[in-house]
């Protein structure tokens, strides 16, 4: 098996993306909402810690993105037999080329490496290298902060020369940089692009062996969120966010991108869609987008032990005893039909539940229905939350405005009511009146198929597993 030799003086040499070569191409359309063309925008990424590596700062400027290592920072090398070895920078910060050192470890001319970074110790298979998309979050406007840990970089197979070795590394995502002026104050909460297919990727792999290393997806999804925090921005002030995303091509389609507020309310802009390619950054201007309301949730408090605080109605319900939407369970939008063949987790089977299979884990914020509807400070309970409202709480069976259901009241004197909206099984609207079903965020642990939701009639209420294509409805507490 070949292995990296041990000497004193190993050094590696990397040469990153520079601005005007082809990988890092800015896209034309790069220009402020006031018509004047974007100079520059200063980007410096903070330092991301993982396994003791560092993230490098990315600068962008309207001929391309420029790449600038940072102290600490290390690569992972892989050579075509045995394990890989980790690099720090040993000299080069904030330059676009830097010199890596090994700690000792020499490279053999007879065998050949491959370079990623960021380094991850934990990564074992030069074939697949994990990637994933979920968890970016913005903190602040024009913030850049999150960047480095989605910036997945990678390097073909090279051959050494003279006991060195030249990777140029490539980025193998697409920054992306949205900016809208907005006519009053605002603190943004959320931002998502929205395709009409399942194109963002979430999760995906890169094999390093490759002549041309890319992403391969494995979990994708029609609705990219980015979740924003301490954005706020003031009558005309522009808000620009960022985020990273993989490369897709959505040519000739038209994009919907959401910015929404701490208020409930959100602003819809249609932007045409492009083939995303790595290593280029795009961005857009949004202007003339269509302002709407969100229907206005308040939080109740029942006066329960753990002090969990309940939405006086249900998910996309405009008045306490509306039915509001249905949703199959880890699904974030209504839709017409309800069956395994059209269920997002699966294919197409019960048998093939590919998310939410490992113990003790509940959805995932981006997969939650009240989350991405209501906004971010609302989410889909877990059992023990509603184990907790249906034991400290009195349940009476009665009508409200003409609508059957329970009202659910705390010690303390309040109440909401849970309308019996039944639930939709493929194209039925099945025991509306009667009977109320409601997802909670807990997946069945015997079941990898079940979830575990609330059920009730007339005469008997509690939680139970139901199929996860099902179509409930969702009652959401506060975060």
């Amino acid at each position: 098996m070949n292995k990296f030799f041990r000497t004193t003086t190993a050094l590696l040499a990397l040469s990153a993306l520079v601005a005007c070569g082809e990988d890092a191409a800015m896209e034309d359309s790069l220009n402020l909402s006031n018509g004047k063309t974007l100079e520059s925008i200063s980007i410096t990424g903070k330092d991301f810690q993982i396994d003791g590596a560092t993230r490098s700062s990315v600068v962008i400027s309207n001929s391309g993105v420029n790449f600038l290592w940072e102290e600490g920072d290390v690569v992972g090398i892989f050579p075509n037999t045995g394990d890989q070895v980790s690099f720090a920078m040993d000299e080069g910060a904030g330059m676009q080329t830097a010199t890596f050192n090994g700690g000792g470890w020499a490279l053999k001319t007879s065998s050949t490496y491959a370079a990623y970074y960021p380094h991850n110790f934990y990564n074992r298979d030069l074939t697949a290298i994990p990637v994933s998309y979920e968890g970016q979050r913005q903190d602040g406007n024009s913030s850049t902060a999150h960047l480095g840990a989605y910036d997945f970089m990678a390097a073909s197979v090279t051959t050494p020369s003279n006991g060195a070795v030249a990777f140029d590394m490539h980025h193998m995502g697409c920054l992306v940089m949205l900016q809208a002026e907005l006519d009053e104050d605002k603190t943004l909460t959320n931002v998502a692009l929205k395709a009409s297919t399942p194109a963002f990727v979430e999760a995906g792999t890169i094999d390093l062996t490759a002549m041309d290393p890319h992403i391969t997806s494995t979990a994708s999804t029609n609705i990219h969120n980015i979740p924003l925090d301490n954005f706020t921005v003031a009558y005309n002030e522009t808000s620009t966010i960022y985020f990273m995303m993989a490369p897709t091509n959505l040519d000739g389609e038209t994009l919907e991108i959401t910015l929404s507020d701490e208020r409930g309310k959100y602003i819809k802009y249609e932007v045409a869609g492009k083939d995303f390619v790595a290593g280029t950054a795009y961005a857009y201007t949004l202007t003339e987008g269509e302002k709407l309301n969100r229907i206005t949730y308040n939080a109740v408090d029942l006066g329960l032990p753990s002090g969990t605080l309940w939405a006086d109605r249900n998910v996309g319900a405009s008045t306490p005893e509306a039915y509001g939407d249905y949703f199959a369970w880890g699904e974030t939008e209504p839709k017409d039909y309800y069956y395994w063949n059209d269920y997002k987790w699966c294919d197409g089977s019960s048998s093939t539940i590919n998310k939410y299979t490992t113990d003790g884990i509940c959805l995932y914020l981006d997969d939650d229905a009240a989350y991405v509807n209501m906004g971010a400070e609302w989410r889909i309970p877990t059992n023990e939350e509603l184990d907790e409202l249906k034991t400290k709480c009195t349940w009476t069976w009665t009508t409200q405005n003409g609508v059957n259901g329970y009202k659910v009241t705390g010690d303390n004197g309040n109440s909401i009511f849970l309308p019996a909206a039944g639930y939709l099984d493929r194209g039925d609207l099945c025991d509306v009146v009667s009977d109320g079903r409601y997802w909670s965020s807990t997946p069945y642990i015997s079941r990898r198929y079940y979830a575990i939701g609330l059920n009730f009639s007339s005469g008997s209420y509690g939680y139970y597993g139901a199929d996860r294509y099902i179509g409930r409805s969702v009652r959401a507490v506060v975060r």
